[in-house]
């Protein structure tokens, strides 16, 4: 039979949802925060950041799926919010806790969404297996209102917690995309009505949209089952039957609701061993989505029920042997595609637009031929540098893609419609030689983001990536490059590479921080600053950070004294301890309180130099960046411990 989609219905979730009737017996009640509705849209739904209005909401934090995930326990991984006004003056730690529970998978492309008055996420399971063991490798996926109340039942479970999803709209309508890797299956679950659709069963490959999270696309290949090869094999509970040697590219959107086409499956797949009415006698195929690209060639003499244009178009087919595809990428809307023309055995990179998809496409005459690329725009003839790994992006109606070179030079090339052109790339353009290691990480307001070596994490670097040719001066003439168009660093900053990339939203920068004393937690630094102004608050840091190794030459505890006032702020411990005080020389405190105070001539440092531009002290670290959220009193109480232990001197003999 041909198998409609498997259906989840959660009524009960559903009539919680419509009607509220859960709302006296929700484990998750909580006082709500203050909040005003509003229907403004939210802005970078996907990641661990999300603006809505005047808040910041965020994951407090990379924690580990196997921490307590207690409903009002959690503080580190929680979800919580900061106010602009707190952001912009510098007052980070002002913060709410609005889902205190854990906001943590193992997929780090997909986080927190805001639709609405909701936040969707998913969250570690808190059940208990028989032998009383926690579950925590179960996600659940709910939402909860912007003030902290409302706190859903799951909407599914999934036993998988590297399993790639989405939460996305589409007319109004808030769905859940899932992938079941091990069924191969692509889910849409309805979050008003709780169906859960199997959409796309035995997919080879999928592709989200990696620069946006909030596409409702997908696209995926699937093989094509050859004619009278089906065998249900019942001892097995297993099909069994022979794939094409050419494949198809699919698209589907998560509001499908059923297949966009009549499969005949009668025409060859049926087992005809097996009776009328039994299990198996009829193949199972899911596919609601719409065929992007049929590779059949013209040696076909007849088609298949997936071949949906071939009766139609067969006279258009140029390969006599056909087709195969590959997703290399899918980001802002752009599908990169690796095609291979099976009469030659050769794969060129082709890129598709979401938009490119209308009224009246045809699979079979989108597909390249000998003399054009069909629907298709070549973007080159091999993959050596259009792979996964580079990014994609048109502007001004021509297609870019940057890459890292073999010669470690970050590269941008145009694309050009022209076989003529090399490699159809009609010009090059080294934007940044020598980064040996780099991955690009995104685009966003004209910049290149992409990280380098750190010491315990990922530094963090970026570079205009949209200038003219002309601005990016050549190799041996790097000094003349004006600072704008120079790859630059994030000071020093060690960011979290096994947990969410850096983002950049609402003029900040988040990264979770891996420095000393940063016990990853997420830290937020002003990126309204252009590369110029960024360079000199390298220039200061690196002031700062030279000034603890000068004082250290000749006032090594006083070095580590102000190295305790660079993180925290305050040196009041100093003072108002007698078991700390009692360890440092008066001329410690010379030199402590002329680094607190920015003044000169301190035993021969000049401390003034720890001021920007404006006469304000860069000597704290929260003049660069600051960590935003709640501690956990566990962390807060180690973390006082640790900076102590390392950089205040204590009396060995002194009381507790």
């Amino acid at each position: 039979m041909l198998k409609s989609g498997k259906k989840i219905l959660l009524l009960l979730l559903a009539l919680a949802l419509t009607l509220g009737v859960l709302a006296g017996c929700n484990p998750y009640k909580a006082d709500p925060l203050d909040y005003t509705s509003s229907d403004s849209a939210a802005e970078s739904n996907g990641g661990f950041v999300v603006k809505k209005d005047e808040w910041f909401y965020f994951i407090n934090g990379a924690e580990s799926y196997t921490a307590d995930n207690t409903f009002g326990d959690v503080v580190k991984g929680s979800l919580a919010r900061v106010h602009a006004d707190d952001l912009a003056s510098g007052n980070y730690s002002e913060s709410d806790i609005v889902v205190p529970q854990l906001i943590v998978s193992e997929d780090h492309t997909s986080g927190i969404y805001v639709y609405g008055d909701y936040v969707y996420y998913a969250t570690p399971n808190t059940s208990r297996n028989m032998d009383g063991e926690v579950v925590n490798s179960v996600l659940n996926f709910r939402r909860t209102k912007l003030d902290g109340t409302d706190t859903s039942k799951n909407y599914v479970q999934l036993s998988d917690n590297t399993s790639a999803y989405r939460y996305v709209q589409v007319d109004g309508t808030v769905y859940l995309l899932y992938a079941d890797s091990a069924n191969s299956e692509l889910h849409s679950l309805n979050t008003a009505t709780g169906e859960d659709l199997v959409i796309v069963s035995g997919y080879s490959a999928y592709a989200f949209d990696q620069a946006d999270p909030e596409s409702p696309y997908v696209y995926y290949t699937m093989s094509v089952v050859k004619k009278n090869t089906y065998e249900y094999h019942a001892e097995e509970a297993h099909a069994h039957s022979e794939t094409e040697s050419y494949n198809q590219l699919w698209r589907v959107r998560a509001d499908a609701a059923e297949a966009a086409y009549t499969f005949d499956m009668t025409d060859g797949y049926i087992d005809t061993d097996i009776a009328e009415g039994k299990e198996g006698r009829e193949m199972e195929y899911t596919n609601f989505g719409t065929l992007v690209l049929d590779g059949i060639g013209r040696e076909k003499k007849e088609g298949t029920p997936f071949n949906i244009h071939w009766a139609q178009d067969r006279d258009q087919i140029e390969s006599a042997r056909g087709y195969t595809y590959s997703i290399v990428k899918y980001m802002n809307g752009i599908a990169v595609l690796s095609v291979t023309n099976r009469d030659a055995s050769t794969a060129f990179v082709y890129a598709l637009e979401d938009t490119d998809l209308s009224d009246g496409w045809s699979s079979i005459a989108a597909n390249p031929g000998a003399s054009d690329s069909g629907a298709l725009t070549p973007i080159a003839i091999s993959s050596a540098n259009a792979t996964a790994s580079a990014l994609y992006y048109k502007q001004n109606d021509t297609l870019y893609y940057l890459y890292l070179g073999s010669d470690s030079a970050i590269t941008r090339a145009e694309v050009s419609d022209s076989a003529a052109d090399v490699d159809y790339v009609r010009e090059t353009t080294y934007l940044a030689r020598a980064q040996s290691g780099a991955t690009l990480l995104y685009l966003d307001g004209g910049y290149l983001y992409y990280s380098m070596a750190g010491t315990s994490g990922k530094s963090l670097w970026r570079i205009r990536y949209d200038g003219a040719k002309s601005d990016y001066v050549s190799f041996g003439n790097e000094s003349e490059t004006p600072e704008e168009y120079k790859p630059t660093q994030y000071l020093q900053i060690d960011y979290n590479d096994s947990w969410f990339a850096p983002e950049v939203v609402g003029g900040y920068l988040f990264f979770s921080n891996v420095e000393d004393y940063a016990e990853s937690y997420v830290y937020a630094f002003d990126n309204s600053v252009t590369n110029t102004e960024l360079k000199e608050m390298n220039d200061l840091y690196e002031e700062v950070l030279g000034m603890f190794t000068d004082v250290s030459a000749k006032f090594a505890d006083a070095s580590k004294a102000i190295q305790y006032y660079f993180y925290t702020g305050s040196i009041d411990l100093l003072r108002e301890e007698e078991k700390h005080k009692s360890e440092y020389e008066e001329e410690d405190f010379d030199v402590i309180d002329g680094f607190v105070a920015c003044a000169a001539d301190i035993h021969g440092y000049d401390f003034t130099v720890l001021k920007d531009a404006a006469g304000t002290p860069a000597n704290e670290q929260s003049y660069f960046y600051g960590r935003i959220g709640k501690m956990s009193e566990e962390d807060a109480e180690t973390l006082a411990d640790t900076l102590v232990d390392d950089l205040i001197l204590t009396d060995p003999d002194a009381e507790e």
